[in-house]
């Protein structure tokens, strides 16, 4: 096959599904359709909650719902994926009277879900400003949702899904009740009664009963909510589902890492403000199914009070089930298949306690940032103390650097090592005494000896155009294909195209400017005063940045486009606030660990082929079956391949260039219309047009 001439690259968008939007009186009530290109990793392990509707049992666990069907055995999950509108749930109620499950989410968000039917979004609540809108008590009676809350008692229509009244009182309602011709709320003041004839969105309406009034307590104290605990229905489904589904063991998400398609996550966290304790949390997925790590042993071990807030995770290149651990309280943790053999701290190591002489000393031992070197040595930081880098050499034994510019320092908690071997490694933040910034370390490959290293701290520094920058938080540092040196800090993103000048004086970090396309000739600074939080490369060379409160970018390589943005309002992302994004360079998924759990992408990149030939291409889903509207892949390809689509007369039908190793198409032909039934192959060339290969599929209409 003779290859032929580059081709301009062939850009295709994601397409959303559109909500329904419904307008009923009060309420906005939209209509959650699938969107199969993202996953999210919910946590089912913890049941709490479980109601019968017909043969099937819906189970809240995790704040996350399933259900499970006794007639078949199925089990289906529901999330922001596929079917419901929001994350994290706090309660389910179940109204008989209207079939609907109402589903009410932390954040005061309402769903309902006509079993067997459509979820209607109900988000009137959580946009709505009140003083207080602490979730109490979840009431079903009859068609109606009487919902307990700090500012007062929100009544749901289940029927016609909208929100009937709000009923303000001056303190918070606990719970509620309903008879035939009263509600009663139990507040902090006592007992207000309102009869139903009433104009109740008056407060005056509402008469508070004294102790002497028993006849109303003794009405109130009988009265039932359809809105309890089956504790059968619990245990029958804790019984059909003695472990739970395969999930995560918790919706923990903080650091993420990447070998050959297997995903590890390190479930704590390395914040201050707030801060948060988590139990100690490690997990593998890979091939579909989670490991979570032994948490037993080493709770037994060291009390767990210290195996809390798992920082940093990471596998030994030379043994798959050989991972370590760091944490903000505990130093290091060795397992061997997934359960602890060793526990590395103040008292058995180098490591250093932040309060040495503190009777709780071992409370105090935070090594993070744990990264393999090229040889085999792990690298870590050894928090707030005098000497902060420690390595265990691969031969087990320990050394240390210690450098006066960084001596006591906080937060550091990135290692990135660059193709050159240097140590990049970032001081998150900046306090009266210390100063965030970026630490570049070069070994000259010994290890052992400091005398021949170069290293710099950068806490300050100017852009191409004399701008100077001394930001608060340098949070992540990533090489990209082309060697460039982007990172992310509270102030943007910024890159260096030179690095291998960043020991010298004149070193500079780039922002990326945008033209604004608008007439004006006015640009700005690619994501100019954004966090950015975390920074992964695809193999396209394109940059997934993860932000903190703005939610997931997809920038171009040049950054010249922004290709995506992700947040929770325009896609099933589950959280604005980023922890960390790996790729899977085999499949393309994007995984993203948020501050609400785990979800991913399928993004359109893999890594590239160093090589490419008719057997190595895979067409996938091979044949496009009439059902199937999504895209097809075809994975394989050299970097930057040119790709024409033809049809078995050998005419042109789609052609494109692919982001990596992956060529996607939406089967449709340059006019935009969907190709017929028929084989087609694909004829491919990387992009000096040297090396070419093909391969056939087929669609079915």
């Amino acid at each position: 096959m003779k290859c032929f001439l580059k081709m301009k690259m062939y850009k295709i968008s994601k397409i959303f599904k559109v909500l329904g939007v419904l307008a009923f009186s009060l309420a906005n009530l939209s209509v959650m359709a699938d969107d199969g290109e993202w996953t999210i990793y919910s946590a089912y392990h913890d049941m709490t909650k479980s109601v019968k509707i017909g043969p099937s049992y819906y189970v809240l666990a995790n704040g996350d719902l399933f259900s499970y069907d006794t007639e078949d055995n199925s089990i289906r999950t529901y999330d922001k994926s596929n079917v419901l509108s929001d994350f994290g749930i706090y309660d389910i109620a179940y109204s008989k009277t209207s079939d609907v499950l109402l589903i009410i989410y932390s954040n005061c968000n309402i769903d309902l879900l006509r079993i067997g039917k459509e979820c209607v979004n109900l988000p009137d609540l959580k946009n709505k400003s009140l003083s207080d809108k602490t979730i109490y008590e979840v009431n079903i009676t009859g068609n109606k949702a009487y919902i307990s809350t700090g500012t007062g008692i929100v009544v749901v229509n289940l029927d016609d899904c909208y929100f009937e009244n709000l009923y303000y009182f001056g303190s918070a309602v606990e719970t509620t009740r309903v008879s035939d011709l009263r509600i009663y709320a139990s507040t902090t003041s006592g007992v207000y009664v309102g009869e139903k004839t009433d104009n109740l969105l008056d407060p005056n309406n509402w008469s508070l009963k004294t102790d002497t009034e028993m006849s109303d307590y003794l009405e109130y104290s009988g009265l039932t909510n359809e809105n309890v605990s089956d504790t059968s229905a619990l245990n029958i489904v804790t019984t059909a589902i003695p472990y739970g589904l395969n999930s995560p063991v918790r919706n923990y998400s903080y650091k993420l890492s990447m070998v050959d398609g297997r995903l590890l996550v390190a479930g704590g966290n390395f914040y201050y403000e707030p801060e948060i304790d988590y139990d100690g949390t490690a997990m593998k997925y890979e091939n579909g199914k989670w490991t979570n790590f032994d948490e037993t042993v080493a709770v037994t071990a060291v009390g767990s009070l210290l195996y809390r807030n798992v920082t940093d995770i990471i596998q030994d290149p030379n043994d798959t089930e050989h991972h370590w651990l760091g944490t903000k309280k505990s130093g290091i943790y060795e397992f061997r298949n997934y359960v602890m053999t060793n526990h590395y701290s103040y008292d058995n190591s180098p490591l250093t306690s932040i309060l040495p002489e503190n009777k709780n000393a071992a409370r105090y031992v935070r090594v993070t940032g744990l990264q393999y070197d090229s040889e085999g040595n792990m690298w870590m930081c050894n928090n707030e103390c005098d000497t902060v880098i420690r390595i265990l050499k691969n031969d087990g034994s320990w050394t240390s650097y210690f450098y006066d510019e960084i001596a006591g320092y906080p937060t550091f908690d990135n290692i990135m090592f660059d193709s050159r071997g240097w140590a990049w490694i970032n001081c998150r933040r900046t306090t009266q005494s210390c100063s965030a910034g970026i630490m570049v370390i070069n070994t000259n490959g010994t290890v052992d000896t400091q005398d021949d290293d170069s290293y710099r701290f950068i806490k300050s520094f100017y852009n191409q155009n004399g701008t100077y920058y001394t930001p608060n938080l340098f949070y992540c540092s990533s090489e990209d294909l082309n060697g460039y040196i982007w990172i992310g800090t509270e102030e943007g993103l910024f890159v260096s195209y030179s690095p291998d000048n960043v020991f010298s004086s004149d070193f500079l970090f780039n922002q990326v400017v945008v033209s604004r396309n608008d007439g004006s000739n006015n640009a700005d600074y690619l994501l100019n005063r954004i966090p950015v939080k975390c920074i992964a490369i695809d193999g396209g060379n394109r940059k997934w940045i993860g932000t903190k409160g703005d939610g997931v970018y997809l920038i171009s390589s040049d950054g010249q486009e922004t290709v995506q943005h992700f947040t929770t309002k325009n896609s099933p992302l589950i959280s604005d606030n980023i922890n960390d994004i790996e790729i899977d360079g085999e499949s393309g998924e994007v995984f993203i660990a948020t501050t609400s759990g785990l979800c991913s992408y399928a993004g359109d990149a893999t890594d590239a082929s160093s090589d490419m030939s008719d057997s190595s291409l895979k067409v996938y889903p091979n044949p496009v079956r009439p059902e199937y509207s999504g895209n097809l892949h075809i994975t394989g390809l050299m970097f930057d391949s040119n790709v024409k689509i033809v049809n078995a007369a050998g005419r042109l039908v789609a052609e494109g260039t692919s982001v990596g190793g992956e060529f996607t198409w939406n089967c449709c032909d340059n006019f935009g219309k969907r190709c017929k039934s028929g084989v087609y192959y694909a004829l491919c060339c990387d992009e000096d047009g040297n090396t070419g290969a093909a391969t056939k599929f087929v669609i079915i209409r």
